[in-house]
């Protein structure tokens, strides 16, 4: 299996496809399992690098607390393992915050950048409800079922509660078949609330994506306004009705969106050759 210590850690990582290189960033206690409605349309037009953050999946769980900014170090690292020098970069939730930070603190090796259902920190950001925060901190991992359920309202609509079962039992049984180690997890929990690239983000120089839905009960969409509002030329994408995980319950048009954006800049550069 593919392995890198390029990070100063082992992490784990995978290869889809061929073309543009194009770097996927999960969110909290998610690993590289949970692009299965990404993967398959985008490595037909790219070369899809997956990789499990440090603390999950089967990445090493380095003593913690962990910052976004260590966590975007291990991203440019894998890129540079891989002999990649330039890339897209496309982060959802503690990925989105973590996708920021390789942009300003890597900025030679972003070209496009896709934020999703994210926020920016600091004062610029609109905190999740205490029910919210609630349910994501995680008690102590007694009955880690019981744990993910909690989480379900914050992640998908009730209606895709109610009507998609496969959508929602894949979901928990992917991540008790595959559990993030507690110190693993309250680990990357500290990376996302200490979270702030408030004050930087107009100095990202990067074609930027921000897209989100207006019914995430987790991090409300507001944030992805201002986010948009504070990097220059951001493009900014709200679609109706969809959750925190839209890019699972909607992923046929966030695909779309996310597809047509990069592919839009591949024709830009091609064009200005």
């Amino acid at each position: 299996m593919p392995y890198t210590d390029a990070p100063g850690f082992r992490m784990y990582y995978e290869e889809h496809g061929s073309g543009f290189p194009l770097l996927l960033i999960n969110g909290l206690g998610s690993d590289h399992l949970e692009w299965i409605h990404q993967i398959p349309v985008f490595e037909a037009r790219f070369r899809v690098l997956v990789f499990d953050n440090r603390g999950t999946g089967k990445t090493d769980v380095p003593p913690g607390p962990y910052t976004t900014a260590q966590m975007a170090d291990d991203a440019a690292a894998l890129l540079g393992a891989l002999g990649i020098p330039r890339a897209h970069v496309f982060g959802v939730s503690l990925g989105g915050m973590i996708a920021q930070e390789v942009a300003l603190r890597h900025p030679d090796r972003v070209d496009g950048l896709v934020l999703g259902c994210t926020g920016p920190g600091g004062e610029l950001s609109l905190r999740p409800s205490p029910e919210a925060m609630a349910a994501f901190a995680l008690a102590g991992g007694e009955d880690p079922e019981a744990e993910l359920r909690r989480m379900l309202p914050f992640l998908y609509t009730d209606a895709c509660i109610r009507e998609r079962p496969g959508e929602i039992e894949g979901f928990v049984r992917r991540r008790l078949d595959h559990p993030t180690p507690q110190e693993g997890y309250q680990a990357q929990l500290a990376a996302a609330v200490t979270h702030d690239a408030s004050s930087r983000l107009g100095r990202i120089r990067a074609r930027t994506l921000v897209i989100t839905g207006d019914a995430d009960r987790l991090v409300n969409w507001e944030n992805s306004l201002r986010i948009a509002g504070r990097i220059p030329g951001a493009t900014l994408v709200v679609l109706p009705g969809a959750p925190h995980r839209l890019f699972a319950e909607t992923a046929d048009a966030f695909n779309r969106e996310v597809l047509s954006f990069l592919q839009n800049g591949d024709v830009l550069k091609t064009s200005s050759n």
